[in-house]
């Protein structure tokens, strides 16, 4: 259990640490300033305070507003996390309504699986005429640890880890299969189909997908089969949009596929080779376990994972 020292912390205003993540957001004293509805001079009174308090220059200028120093990178992720907890903890016994209350959500996500979650996502909160903003931030598996405790993200989804000790996890799809996505208009593939003619079809790799990509070339491999690439990109989301003009086909989730082709009348075959599956997650801080609007946004991933 830690043990809190009321005295030294009686001492502290909690604004300066609201006034160190303005102007570690903005890096900009007046944009700073502007964010929290203060003065320039105050949001400068106040940086002189925050340097006193760490005993650190924390911001020096730069040429387009100022850089912050290594002891501000380094306080960042504390004092996010630690003004994340109090909004939650404030924000817990407050109930949300998504067609009243305005929330900023930013949320990390696979580009394929922004075709199957964000449309429905998107039309339940306007058919509830909500201020709710969903905002993609672009990311990389690896750093979403980093920017969960820098509170840069609310939710990340994806084939992700466990994280670490102060992070939930829930899985939303427990192994998603594949389908081939396909313009049935540019050409008709058998059913069923063979691995041989699977193989002798043009493909679209998707680079940013490497596990499943060369999970197909290795399983083809096994049969001494090796495929045709038509065109290699790293950003799945555009790939339904190719397969319009290309005589090609794509390996996607199921679940992507079979929105894709509604949305843009494609057709799927299923895959003739075994491919390995892996679990969709979500992944947040656990600051926001309990808030009611973290919660809600939760819950509606999840009900739409499940129709999916």
């Amino acid at each position: 259990m830690t043990i809190i020292d009321h005295t030294h912390l009686a001492r502290l205003d909690l604004n300066l640490l609201v006034a160190f993540d303005a102007l570690l957001t903005e890096r900009h004293v007046t944009r700073a300033a502007a964010r929290l509805g203060l003065s320039q001079s105050a949001m400068s009174h106040n940086l002189a305070r925050l340097r006193d308090l760490f005993g650190d220059e924390l911001f020096v200028r730069a040429e387009r507003g100022m850089r912050p120093t290594p002891r501000a990178r380094e306080l960042s992720a504390q004092v996010r996390s630690a003004l994340a907890g109090i909004q939650a903890t404030l924000q817990a016994s407050a109930p949300f309504d998504p067609a009243r209350d305005e929330r900023h959500f930013r949320i990390a996500v696979y580009d394929d699986m922004e075709i199957a979650l964000l449309p429905p996502l998107l039309a339940h909160l306007e058919a509830l005429g909500s201020n709710v903003r969903i905002e993609i931030r672009p990311f990389a598996p690896a750093d979403v640890p980093d920017m969960l405790d820098a509170a840069e993200l609310d939710l990340a989804i994806g084939v992700l880890g466990e994280g670490r000790t102060h992070h939930k996890r829930r899985v939303i799809c427990a192994g998603d299969t594949y389908l081939c996505l396909f313009d049935p208009h540019g050409h008709e593939l058998p059913v069923p189909m063979t691995a041989k003619h699977y193989a002798e079809i043009p493909h679209v790799r998707i680079s940013s997908r490497k596990d499943l990509e060369d999970g197909i070339d290795a399983a083809l491999a096994k049969r001494r089969l090796k495929r045709r690439i038509a065109l290699s990109t790293p950003h799945a989301v555009g790939v339904p949009y190719l397969l319009r003009r290309l005589r090609a086909v794509a390996t996607l989730r199921r679940s992507v596929a079979l929105a894709a082709a509604k949305t843009l009348d494609l057709s799927t075959a299923e895959v003739p080779i075994t491919l390995p599956k892996s679990a969709i997650s979500m992944v947040w801080h656990s600051s926001y376990d309990n808030g009611p609007a973290h919660r809600w946004l939760r819950e509606e991933i999840l009900r739409i994972a499940r129709e999916l």
